[in-house]
């Protein structure tokens, strides 16, 4: 077949979702840089600080993800309204996410920090050292909260009027403050993995500046009187918006959340399983950074696409998002099933967590090879403001898959960690089933939003 010019591979198509993809993609990689350098600093600590940062990281990825219940609203209408070139709702769409995202954010920030220890307690017996670390991470981190559920609305605001470039040049800039604040705050100062959340927690603040005045500038023209003028609390527009993202943030919180009693299952196995889990978990990161554009910049042109009600337009979209997505699995797939070793090994020496890691990254990516599905298919549904079949496809993928799997591969069938491994990656499957099904459907299209 012709690489380009036919069904495969349309010039145009492909040219529009890499112009929004490619700075989300930066910025994605910026990120994965941070989180792998923030990884290798606390790893030069031991395992057990290793084990600590992992699972504080995974207790606040699910907190994180709750910024999605406004988020998700606001891309979906926002982009929906942009091909529709009205610009008045536009704003009061962005007036409303703004409102939602910072109450949201507060609210999420006290009640996770009064009931830590509870939350904490989803891992278990873990070890004491390793709970104790992690309990002195996360608090922390909670503290930026309200500014990472500002951040997440106004980039998908933004980035849903067609601008993905200055978003991302904010949070590269933020990121490089938050790498030289690891650096500084854990190999200078010697604060240990406390000093990686004050840096975060830092770099969010900086963002958040930077933010507001690109939304200033965008949305409102940088005009201080439209600004004041468009701020208001509509109930409906927030139930319009809240009913968008509350699916998107069930769908969303369930794999990180269901990633927490995975944790527990690894954790279980021995404080080697645990950094493994860590560490290994970081290598995906790199998997996703395309995916992260590609998904972001069809749920943008999805949304515009069928504002303008142009739907061969959206199916067009989707070819070449499966085709780009597939390309991306099948790079990856060299370093992680050929020298896994040597990836993990990159970030700790212990011999055993070694071995673990790569069976981990080997295993798990067998089945995140059909992500392609899940990725792309969400994108769609995410642009057209269907969120529901997403849901449900993580719904089952993560609870009625990935959970009992991994116990029963666990405990009677004596796999240890290979037995959480081989379960994620069968989740994986399954939600992409679920996805492929409901998509072939083809109501998502006619969605009222």
């Amino acid at each position: 077949m012709e690489l380009m010019g036919n069904k495969y591979f349309d010039r145009k198509a492909i040219s529009k979702i890499w112009r929004l993809a490619w700075p989300v993609m930066v910025g994605q990689l910026l990120h994965t840089v941070l989180v792998i350098a923030d990884m290798w600093f606390i790893a030069r600590l031991g395992s057990v600080e290793a084990a600590a940062a992992g699972t504080g990281t995974s207790l606040l990825g699910v907190i994180q993800v709750l910024p999605a219940l406004v988020s998700a609203g606001a891309i979906a209408l926002v982009a929906r309204f942009t091909g529709a070139n009205d610009k008045e709702n536009i704003k009061r769409i962005t007036s409303n996410s703004i409102v939602l995202s910072i109450l949201a954010g507060i609210i999420v920030m006290v009640i996770s920090t009064i009931f830590i220890d509870q939350l904490l307690m989803i891992f278990g017996d873990a070890d004491y050292q390793v709970m104790d670390m992690a309990k002195k991470y996360v608090v922390i981190g909670l503290i930026g909260l309200p500014f990472f559920f500002y951040n997440a609305t106004s980039r998908s605001v933004v980035q849903a009027t067609g601008d993905t470039k200055n978003p991302v040049k904010v949070f590269i800039l933020a990121n490089v403050i938050n790498i030289v604040l690891d650096y500084y705050f854990i190999m200078v100062l010697g604060k240990g993995i406390e000093g990686a959340a004050v840096a975060t927690v830092m770099a969010e603040i900086v963002a958040f500046l930077l933010m507001s005045l690109l939304v200033f500038r965008n949305i409102y023209d940088g005009v201080l009187k439209t600004l004041i003028a468009s701020i208001t609390f509509e109930k409906l527009v927030a139930v319009r918006i809240l009913k968008i993202g509350g699916f998107a943030v069930m769908q969303m919180i369930t794999r990180p959340f269901t990633g927490l009693i995975m944790f527990r299952l690894v954790l279980a196995q021995g404080v080697e399983a645990g950094a493994a889990f860590g560490v290994g978990g970081r290598m995906f990161n790199f998997v996703f950074i395309f995916l992260a554009g590609l998904g972001t910049a069809m749920s943008v042109m999805v949304g515009q696409s069928l504002g303008k009600h142009d739907e061969e337009g959206v199916d067009l979209l989707i070819k070449q998002g499966l085709v780009l997505a597939t390309i991306n699995m099948v790079i990856f797939a060299i370093p992680f099933y050929i020298f896994p070793k040597a990836l993990i090994g990159a970030f700790i020496g212990d011999a055993e967590v070694i071995r673990i890691g790569a069976n981990y990254l080997r295993i798990t990516y067998t089945g995140v090879l059909l992500a392609v599905f899940s990725t792309v298919f969400g994108s769609a549904f995410s642009g057209a403001g269907d969120t529901f079949p997403p849901m449900v496809a993580s719904l089952i993928g993560n609870w009625m898959v990935k959970i009992p799997l991994a116990y029963l591969l666990t405990q009677y069938f004596n796999m240890s960690e290979n037995g959480v491994w081989l379960a994620i990656s069968i989740s994986v499957v399954a939600e992409a089933a679920v996805m492929s099904f409901w998509f072939k459907k083809g109501k998502w299209k006619e969605k009222n939003i």
